[in-house]
Parts: C-alpha cells; sequence; structure tokens
C-alpha cells in the first residue's frame, strides 16, 4: 500500500510540468543590470543570491524549491543592477501550462526603490486560502520601466521559474492591511484588518528600530483584545524609523505568522534651546535638518530634491553647507530643525559668505539671483523673510557673522530657511554661498567670545584632558554643559573651581556658567 502511495506521488509530481510553457524574452537583454540578481523570500526561507544576467534573458530554477502555505503574504525581495525595475510573480495553480496575468494566478507586483546600483523591489506574495495544496510552477518576471508579462517578447528584463510547494491553510491567519498613522515625535498610532481566523484571544504586535521580521518565538511588545484591530504605541525615540507586525492570538497555544510588517517615522523633536544650539555641519546636513526644493518665500517649497551639499566654509575652512548657483530656474531650500521659542528672550546667528564656484575669490551674484534668510513661526506653513542677499548686497570671500534678535518671535514650532535661487536670468555669475556655525541661543548670553562680563570668568587649560578649572567658582551657582547639537550632556551645582569632565567624549562643548547674580557666561572648550 504504501509503495503504491509513493508512486503515485512520485506521477502527480512529474506530471505537474509536463505542460509545456512559453519561454519568455527580452529583446534588449538583461546585462545593461535590468535582472534578477538576487531573490529572497525571508519567511520562507528560500534565498537565490547573485545569480546575475541568465543566458537568453532567462532561467529555469524549477529544481529549486520555494515551500509555502494557503491564506499566507509573503514578503520578497528583488536586487537589480539598474532602477525603475518592475516585478511581477505568478503560480500556475491548475496545472495547465499557462500563466494567468491576473489573480489569482498573478500574486504579486512591485516596483524598485534605490539608486542604480543598488536598486531593490520590495513587496509582497499573496497566496490564496482556496488553493488545493500541491506543486505548482512559479514564474518571476522583471522588466525596466515597463510591467512584464508571463510570456515576454520585448524590453530589458530577465524572468526566472522555480518549483513552489503549496501546504494547507494554516489554522490561525494573520491579519493584514498593518498601517500606521497619528505619528509624532514620541508616540504613534498602528492598525489593521482582523484576521479571517476565529481569535478568541487577541492581537500580539512587536516593533523593532531593525527591519528584522521576528520569529514564531519573538516575545511580542504588546497585546490587544480580540475585539481590537488597532494600537497606541508611546514612549518612541524621535526622528527614528520603527518596523511593525502584528500577528493573531487565535488562543494561548495557537499563533499566526506574523503579518507583513510596516514602517513609520517618527518626527523631529521640537528643540527647546535652553542651553545654546549649535549646528557645525560636520554632518551634513544635521540631525533633522531638511532639505526642499522649487517655491519662493510666498509659497514655502513645492518638491523634494536636494541642492545644498557640504563643503569647507569658503572652500578653505571647516565644514559648512554650501548651494552653487550657476543654472537658472533652480530654488534650493535648507530648513533647520523645529524650535520651541515661547519662553522668549533668543536670537539666531550664523556666518556666512559667498565665493566663485570651488574656489577662495569673491564672487559678484548674477542680476536676478537671490539668497534669503526666513523664519516661520507655524512650522513652516507661512514664512517671513528676515535678510536677503542680491546683486546689490553680495557677500565678501571673508566670513560674516549674521546676528537677529527674536524678541517677536515666541512659537513652540518656529523653523528657519535659507532659500537659494538662481533666477530666469541665464547670468555668467557661477558662485557658493555659505553658511556655517548655525546657532539659537539667550539674546542676553554673555560669551567669552562676544563681550566681558563684569566679574569674567576664565577657563583652563583649554583644550583640556579630564579637568577644566573656573576662576572665581565662588561667583558661580551651577554649571551646565551641552554638545555642539545643543544636547544637555552634564549639570554640576555649586561648583568647585575644577570642573572634572573626563567622562565626556572628544570634541566641542559649550561651558555655561549660571552666576549667583543672575546673569550667565559661555565658554567654549574642547575635549581633547
Amino acid at each position: 500500500m504504501k509503495k503504491f502511495l509513493l508512486a503515485n506521488l512520485l506521477m502527480i509530481s512529474a506530471s505537474a510540468f509536463a505542460q509545456t510553457y512559453c519561454v519568455p524574452e527580452f529583446s534588449s537583454g538583461c546585462d545593461g543590470g535590468d535582472m534578477i540578481d538576487s531573490f529572497t523570500i525571508p519567511s520562507a526561507g528560500f534565498s537565490h543570491l547573485d545569480t546575475g544576467c541568465s543566458q537568453g534573458a532567462y532561467g529555469d530554477y524549477t529544481a529549486q524549491t520555494i515551500t509555502m502555505n494557503a491564506g499566507v503574504n509573503y514578503a520578497f525581495s528583488v536586487v537589480h543592477d539598474y532602477s525603475n525595475q518592475n516585478v511581477r510573480i505568478w503560480i500556475d495553480f491548475d496545472n495547465n501550462g499557462t500563466f494567468d496575468d491576473t489573480a489569482p494566478e498573478l500574486v504579486a507586483a512591485a516596483s524598485s526603490i534605490g539608486p542604480d546600483d543598488n536598486s531593490v523591489t520590495n513587496g509582497s506574495i499573496s497566496i490564496p486560502s482556496t488553493v488545493t495544496p500541491g506543486t505548482y510552477r512559479m514564474r518571476v518576471g522583471d522588466r525596466y520601466s515597463s510591467q512584464p508579462v508571463p510570456c515576454n517578447t520585448a524590453g530589458y528584463g530577465e524572468a526566472h521559474d522555480y518549483t513552489v510547494i503549496i501546504g494547507a491553510a494554516p489554522s490561525c491567519l494573520a491579519p493584514g492591511n498593518v498601517s500606521s498613522s497619528t505619528v509624532t515625535s514620541n508616540s504613534a498610532s498602528i492598525s489593521w484588518t482582523a484576521s479571517t481566523s476565529t481569535v478568541g484571544t487577541g492581537y500580539e504586535y512587536y516593533y523593532s528600530t531593525t527591519n528584522t521580521a521576528p520569529a514564531s518565538t519573538t516575545v511580542a511588545t504588546g497585546s490587544v483584545g480580540a475585539s481590537s484591530t488597532s494600537a497606541q504605541l508611546s514612549t518612541l525615540s524621535s526622528a527614528t524609523t520603527y518596523y511593525v507586525w502584528v500577528r493573531s492570538a487565535c488562543s494561548a497555544t495557537d499563533k499566526s505568522a506574523w503579518s507583513l510588517g510596516t514602517s513609520f517615522t517618527t518626527e523631529c523633536a521640537v528643540v527647546v534651546p535652553t542651553v545654546t544650539y549649535t549646528n557645525n555641519f560636520s554632518t551634513f546636513p544635521g540631525n533633522c535638518w531638511e532639505q526642499a526644493s522649487g517655491g519662493d518665500s510666498s509659497t514655502g517649497p513645492t518638491d523634494t530634491d536636494e541642492l545644498w551639499y557640504s563643503g569647507d566654509f569658503l572652500n578653505s575652512g571647516d565644514n559648512a553647507a554650501k548651494v552653487n548657483l550657476y543654472y537658472t530656474d533652480n530654488q534650493a531650500w535648507l530648513k533647520t530643525v523645529p524650535f520651541n521659542l515661547s519662553a522668549g528672550g533668543y536670537k539666531v546667528k550664523f556666518d556666512y559668505g559667498v565665493t566663485e564656484f570651488l574656489e577662495t575669490t569673491p564672487s559678484a551674484m548674477g542680476s536676478d539671483d537671490v539668497v534669503q534668510f526666513l523664519v516661520s513661526g507655524d512650522g513652516g506653513s507661512t514664512w517671513t523673510v528676515l535678510q536677503t542677499w542680491n546683486a546689490a548686497n553680495a557677500p565678501s570671500n571673508t566670513s560674516t557673522t549674521y546676528s537677529y534678535n527674536l524678541t517677536s518671535y515666541t512659537g513652540a514650532n518656529t523653523v528657519f530657511a535659507f532659500y537659494a535661487s538662481d533666477g530666469t536670468v541665464n547670468d555668467p555669475e557661477d558662485y557658493e554661498f555659505f553658511v556655517d556655525n548655525f546657532i539659537v541661543e539667550s539674546a542676553s548670553l554673555a560669551t567669552s567670545e562676544v563681550s566681558k562680563a563684569k566679574e569674567e570668568i576664565k577657563a583652563y587649560p583649554n583644550p583640556f584632558t579630564e579637568v577644566l578649572n573656573i576662576s572665581k567658582s565662588d561667583l558661580v551657582k551651577s554649571v551646565s554643559v551641552s554638545d555642539v547639537s545643543g544636547r544637555l550632556v552634564k549639570t554640576i551645582e555649586n561648583p568647585s573651581s575644577a570642573l572634572h569632565l573626563g567622562d565626556l567624549k572628544q570634541g566641542l562643548y559649550f561651558v555655561t556658567l549660571n552666576m549667583k547674580d543672575g546673569s550667565k557666561q559661555m565658554i567654549k572648550a574642547i575635549k581633547k
């Protein structure tokens, strides 16, 4: 009896591909990068890597078997060597030798993201719950700029065929359509569609800052009851990308596979400049700074092109932000992190200058060129111009400091921006506008570089290694130490003359001395 059953199973498997399938063709081939270089289905444990461009742009890999289950969605990834790729996947569920280009045999369709040499298509394969368990043929098609078809004949691209074994649908199916909404700097809402299974216990969710899908043994981050299809995530980190998965708990012991994941990025936290905020552009463009393009000061940006870039200040100093003005109709925006200025009494300042392109020599500005420094009290919805530079007042090739008292700006979501436009006149000037050392600080803050207090405190040695000594420590109530991003890293109450700062990392710090008479002094100190 066992021999009879085995013989029948072998006959069924052998007959599954007895049909003659069309061989897809791509008239322009795949050696230009329009290929299926790697194909993976992580949750099915399948990985087919670094296959390159197949001869004739078609690879028969039916000797490789992929095992999946009915009623389950599987994330997949295809790596290419060129951008603008489109991937479709078909499974011949009726084993008639033809791939239907519609559901249910069309099980996946997705397009690539990423630059030319690192283009990736991520998508999901949906196996219908009604599929009869068995062995079938799968075709993966990739085509540049347009959609592939099962019996493709034209264009750039490639196709692979594989064998798939579909198992029975599990008793507990995962929920679907996981999504996020109402994302803030420290929270987000997630939701999903209910499982088609009977969910007796509820739903479990898992989130992480790494895009690694949880295993069946992974401990859930949280859970909700069976009647809920949403959850609130809190105490998240700002400006951070999170990945989320959800699964059904049909009972305490019967749980589904994890759903296809979703991701979201929390907003940037609003900076309260209780200590000096500084962006010296050592990392470009700076934490939570953004680039944009198009529009003007009346409309705000209208596109997302990035036209500012990093370079040495005035092409001779340290790191800075700069924009090249030469081509007409370019509008480049560089926007700051949002600030909460509700306490009032702040000022903003930065260094700026102009040189010829990639030179240190001075340059005029074009006849209709303009660079503006703007402020928005409503997070970027409307803008006010604080300063304009043009052909009449073009900056020199030496560093100049711009400073503006923000007395009239007390918004809790204040954003600054630099806007540069080359206008419509094709002027010959080819130059760069530089910005460096962007600072928001208390307008009354006295620094060792700006003014001398009645009782000026001296700090030494500077740079220091372990200890920074201060004179007249009896006049100092407390000391606040912040890094160049404005983040408070250390506070010392009732300090002695020796400030022990050996636990700080190497770098530049702002040491704010809060005096007993209510005044403040700030010293820039370098930890070796």
